[in-house]
C-alpha cells in the first residue's frame, strides 16, 4: 500500500524533470584500474605516486579531483570502481560526464603523464631516471597533467605547413614508446635506452586528409646546434638516430592515427 501511495510522487518527479529538460542519470565517476609501474628493465618501482586525475565536466568546462595512490612492493597500484548521480540536461552544453587523467612521479624518475588508457586491461609504465626534479603539474581546469621535463624533449622544427599545439605533442609523447619498440622488435633493431632520446618534429601535408607530423629521433647533438632551425643526424650504428611518421585520423573513414614504422636514418 505504502508503495503504491509512492508512484503519483516518483511519477510527478519524473515528469517535473522531463518538462525542465533535465533527467538523471548514473555515472562512473572512477574507473576500476589496475596499474603496474616499473623501471626501464623491468624492475618493480615501490612508492612510486600514481595521481589520478578525474575531470567531472559541465558542458565544456570541468574541474580536476586529484587522487594519490603508492605503488607496493611489486610496483602495483589498485582501485574500484564509484558511481555518483548527475541531473543531465538538454542543453546542448548541459551534459555532466567525467574523463580521466593519470601521471606518474616518483623522486629521481621522470615524471609520465597519461590520457590514453584502457582500464579494462592492466596500465603497464616503465619510468626512467632523470637527472633533475620533474613532478607532475596540474592546473584545476586542465584536463591533462604538465610533465615540464617531458614537453621540453619535444622540438618543433620550423617551417611545418600547419599549425600545431602542445597537446599534439603530448598526445605522441605518449603513443611513441610502444610503436618504436615494437616496430624495432619487428625489425631486429636494438634501441638506446628511451631516456636518451628527444625528438624533432615539424608538421607536413596541407590537405586535411595527408596532415601527418614527421618525427626525428636523437640521442645527441652538439650544443650550438639549433635544434628548432633544422633535423641533425650523424653517423652512428646504435640507432641514435631513427625517423618515423605520425598520420593523425581527421575523418571516420581514415585509418585511425598510428605511427609508420621506425627508420634508421642514413647519414652519407
Amino acid at each position: 500500500m505504502q508503495r503504491a501511495n509512492l508512484l503519483p510522487g516518483i511519477a510527478t518527479i519524473v515528469a517535473v524533470f522531463i518538462l525542465s529538460g533535465c533527467y538523471p542519470s548514473f555515472l562512473t565517476s572512477r574507473p576500476e584500474a589496475e596499474i603496474i609501474v616499473t623501471d626501464e628493465s623491468g624492475a618493480p618501482l615501490v612508492g612510486a605516486t600514481v595521481t589520478l586525475g578525474t575531470m567531472e565536466w559541465h558542458g565544456i568546462g570541468g574541474r580536476n579531483a586529484l587522487e594519490n595512490f603508492l605503488t607496493d612492493r611489486e610496483g602495483r597500484v589498485e582501485f574500484g570502481k564509484q558511481h555518483d548521480w548527475a541531473v543531465q540536461s538538454m542543453a546542448l552544453d548541459g551534459g555532466v560526464f567525467y574523463s580521466w587523467s593519470l601521471c606518474f612521479s616518483k623522486p629521481g624518475f621522470e615524471a609520465i603523464p597519461m590520457v590514453f588508457m584502457k582500464f579494462d586491461e592492466p596500465i603497464k609504465v616503465a619510468m626512467y631516471p632523470s637527472a633533475v626534479p620533474s613532478e607532475c603539474q596540474w592546473q584545476p581546469h586542465e584536463y591533462r597533467p604538465r610533465v615540464m621535463e617531458r614537453e621540453a624533449r619535444w622540438i618543433e622544427v620550423e617551417g611545418g605547413e600547419w599549425q600545431t599545439n602542445r597537446d599534439f605533442a603530448m598526445t605522441m609523447d605518449e603513443k611513441i614508446r610502444g610503436a618504436m619498440e615494437a616496430s624495432a622488435r619487428q625489425q631486429g633493431i636494438k634501441l638506446r635506452p628511451w631516456s636518451e632520446y628527444r625528438f624533432q618534429y615539424q608538421a607536413r601535408g596541407t590537405d586535411n586528409r595527408d596532415r601527418r607530423l614527421f618525427v626525428h629521433a636523437i640521442c645527441r647533438a652538439p650544443a650550438e646546434f639549433d635544434l628548432g632551425k633544422s633535423f641533425y643526424s650523424e653517423l652512428d650504428d646504435r640507432a641514435c638516430f631513427f625517423d618515423t611518421t605520425y598520420t593523425n585520423q581527421t575523418y571516420t573513414d581514415q585509418p585511425k592515427s598510428a605511427f609508420g614504422p621506425l627508420q634508421i636514418v642514413a647519414v652519407r
